[in-house]
């Protein structure tokens, strides 16, 4: 294998960042229409975004609070796009995790460390096990895991919607309030700042993106995983078990967006608030982060802080000007749009070469 020069690496670099950078440049472009139609200057509507996103102390934490678990979702969505398997199930294994993690750290006495780490670790198991239901039903009949994963969403959100509401609802509280009592002080997350929900959820998520890394590059599943995606013809005649490949990356999958959702609860909200994993959309966001970046873990890091800068930034935008919140929404759709375009293409392009590698030994 010959030595890349620096030429080669800034042209690898180039061809990997070229296509979000286009889709980015589209979608802001678009929503300079939208933003000329309300009667406003784009350039100052932008502006006024983006300093108040990424420049304003505050609000630049604001946007690191609300990008730790839009990172880590994208991530577990990453990790079984990346096999194969369109995990769209994410949210409900978010909320399934952090529920029983909430669970366990309300009603299990002890050590206050020791209880929060029990409770993420029981969090994660629970989310892997929900990532499981559709691999298993999949493989069993045959089902659609896209249909399934998604159907489980509204299972989850219901389930612990009633949870919330009736056994483990906060009668001491705001008896209008659909939440959880708070969890004591000494199993909430580090916070940096006086003031600022910005906690050290947000160190674990670039630890995360580091571990990620590491998983696809240097171990045996994350190489096989890899290859189940790229071809699972070539990875089954390889001696590739295309089940256990399966069923560990989608249990990965839903453990790390337990993760996700426990950074919040324990380091945002403090208790479990009813909605508060869905009417936020971190899932979803986190899905458009990992198209963007096209499943490379720092492009998701990137990604998913620049998208999370545009919803805090889109937030200002109706409290000083006669701009409404919806433009932030309106670009990151855009945005994920666009990048679509190129993904689709891609997509029939290795099914095509995936479809003759499969033929080939037929071929005269």
């Amino acid at each position: 294998m010959k030595n890349l020069n620096l030429k080669d690496l800034v042209s690898i670099a180039y061809s990997k960042i070229k296509g979000p950078i286009l889709a980015t440049f589209f979608g802001l472009l678009v929503g300079a229409v939208v933003i000329l139609i309300c009667g406003e200057n784009p350039l100052a509507v932008y502006a006024s975004m983006f300093e108040k996103a990424f420049i304003k102390p505050y609000y630049l934490a604001e946007t690191l609070t609300r990008a730790t678990p839009i990172i880590i979702c994208a991530l577990a969505t990453a990790v079984s796009w990346r096999a194969g398997y369109i995990n769209i199930g994410v949210e409900g294994q978010m909320v399934t995790g952090t529920i029983v993690a909430a669970i366990v750290a309300l009603k299990l006495p002890g050590p206050s460390l020791l209880i929060l780490l029990i409770a993420w670790i029981a969090g994660m198991i629970a989310g892997a096990l929900y990532a499981l239901i559709p691999a298993i039903i999949q493989r069993k009949f045959g089902a659609s895991l896209i249909i399934i994963s998604l159907m489980l969403n509204y299972v989850a959100n219901n389930i612990t919607s009633y949870l919330v509401t009736y056994p483990l609802k906060d009668n001491a509280g705001d008896a209008m309030a659909i939440q959880t009592p708070a969890f004591r002080e000494g199993i909430r997350l580090f916070r940096f700042f006086k003031g600022s929900t910005l906690n050290i959820g947000f160190t674990i998520a670039i630890i995360l993106v580091g571990l990620i890394i590491f998983f696809e590059k240097k171990t045996i599943l994350g190489y096989e995983s890899k290859m189940t995606g790229y071809n699972p013809h070539f990875a089954k005649y390889g001696g590739v078990k295309e089940k256990k490949v399966m069923l560990l990356t989608m249990a990965l999958s839903g453990a790390i967006g337990a993760i996700a959702g426990c950074t919040y609860a324990f380091g945002v909200s403090g208790r479990f608030v009813d909605g508060m994993l869905t009417s936020t959309n971190f899932a979803w966001t986190g899905l458009m982060a990992a198209l963007i970046a096209d499943l490379n873990p720092v492009g998701i890091l990137i990604s998913s802080i620049f998208l999370s800068g545009l919803q805090i930034g889109g937030a200002t935008l109706q409290r000083s000007m006669s701009i409404p919140s919806e433009i932030a929404t309106i670009i990151q759709c855009c945005i994920t749009l666009f990048v679509s375009i190129k993904i689709v293409i891609k997509f029939k392009q290795r099914k095509k070469k995936s479809g003759n590698t499969a033929q080939g030994g037929r071929k005269v």
